[in-house]
């Protein structure tokens, strides 16, 4: 008996329903489309990639020795075989794995063809541009795709692909592997523009079903974006960061971010508010000069006489707290409750950080840090009894 057969049991013998309700409803989940268990999912597609390893290695051990047109031939026609397999599966695409399984083998085998047609005919190309390509004539069948690994595969090699496409136009003459000025661009567009497509993807219903993969690459996005320049303020490191704002793409992928913002459909006027914030503050912090100076509180020491936020590190410290914070209550506010936890960590984290930042030399004396460790341990407390009350009340601002 499974969990909805003894739910419903349970709700007869309390009086909550009636024997033909719960004919009903069984009536209607058994013509619901079974779902495979996602171990079952999981290890379907494990064996495929290990089957498919086996074939590349007997291959690889003979690579020399094979013509260019048996190789060709041999992917041509296990493209096809695939093809077909799909096709077939397409009608029972809801009851079993059978289609997602011969989906993601067609997707691998599309992305090896890229690199085989162009180490036989030597043409070249970049990394990226080769995924650019791969996502660019798999997206139709991956549009069809129903289980969240295959979207996830695919959105994560298109950005990525097309992530780096786009900071090669600005660093055309540049080292592509070695110059550490092209990260802050990187940076600094990822969050930019899967935030586009995550809303995008929520205003088109074909789109959909990449908008959970797409989600979860924004909200890593950016906190690595925040992460990494929070570093790079702390730090005094500062290279680099004029050139994500010469970069035109930047100011468009920016300005359809704060429309996106201003006209979604379902967010409420202090959601806009929150996101244009904390998205105005992240573009301040990447700004080459506005609060920054390149000094930090700890090498300017006392003895010169300034207050304790005039370094940088201190200052970036704020930032990051404020954005943190901005975005905390937005997720609050709509009741993304795993997102807000997270955000209460992180704001949680840099906060002890910045503490030491701020007692310097004292953090190393025995006073000092029984200092932090009681101050850590009440800074935890006070906010793990009020994140509650401070998502509930985030949640009925407006209400």
């Amino acid at each position: 008996m499974g969990i909805i057969d003894r739910k419903l049991q349970q709700w007869v013998q309390a009086g909550l329903m009636t024997i033909e309700q719960q004919t009903t409803l069984l009536e209607f989940e058994a013509k619901q489309p079974q779902r495979a268990s996602w171990w079952l999912y999981s290890f379907m597609i494990l064996g495929a990639v290990i089957i498919g390893l086996g074939i590349i290695s007997l291959i690889a051990a003979n690579w020399s020795e094979i013509p260019d047109s048996v190789k060709l031939g041999s992917d041509f026609a296990l493209l096809a075989l695939l093809a077909g397999g799909i096709y077939s599966q397409y009608p029972q695409r809801l009851h079993g794995v059978g289609f997602e399984v011969l989906t993601i083998s067609f997707l691998l085998l599309c992305l090896a063809s890229i690199g085989l047609i162009a180490q036989i005919f030597h043409t070249g190309g970049a990394w990226y541009h080769a995924l650019l390509f791969w996502a660019s004539i798999t997206l139709p069948l991956s549009l069809f795709a129903c289980h969240v690994f295959t979207r996830f595969f695919w959105v994560t090699l298109f950005l990525h692909g097309a992530l780096w496409s786009m900071v090669k136009l600005h660093f055309n003459n540049v080292d592509f592997y070695s110059d550490v000025e092209i990260l802050p661009t990187f940076f600094l567009l990822a969050p930019l523009f899967v935030g586009v497509l995550y809303g995008l993807s929520n205003r088109v219903h074909k789109l959909l079903g990449f908008a959970g993969s797409l989600f979860f690459w924004f909200q890593i996005s950016a906190v690595a974006s925040l992460v990494f320049i929070d570093s790079s303020r702390s730090m005094g490191e500062t290279s680099g960061l004029g050139n994500a704002w010469h970069m035109t793409l930047t100011y468009i992928i920016t300005g359809l971010l704060v429309v996106g913002v201003a006209t979604h459909p379902t967010y409420r006027w202090l959601n806009k508010i929150l996101l244009l914030s904390a998205l105005g503050l992240l573009l301040l912090y990447y700004q080459p000069g506005g609060l920054f100076s390149g000094e930090h509180y700890t090498t300017l020491g006392a003895d010169a006489g300034v207050s304790w936020w005039q370094g940088d590190d201190i200052r970036a410290a704020l930032l990051t707290l404020t954005i943190l914070f901005l975005y905390a209550i937005h997720a609050g506010n709509i009741g993304h409750q795993r997102t807000f936890n997270l955000m209460t960590f992180l704001i949680g984290l840099r906060f002890v950080v910045l503490y030491f930042q701020a007692v310097g030399g004292l953090a190393a004396t025995g006073v000092g840090l029984i200092l932090s460790g009681l101050l850590i341990i009440g800074v935890a407390w006070a906010w793990h009894s009020w994140r509650e009350r401070l998502r509930n009340w985030s949640k009925g601002a407006q209400a």
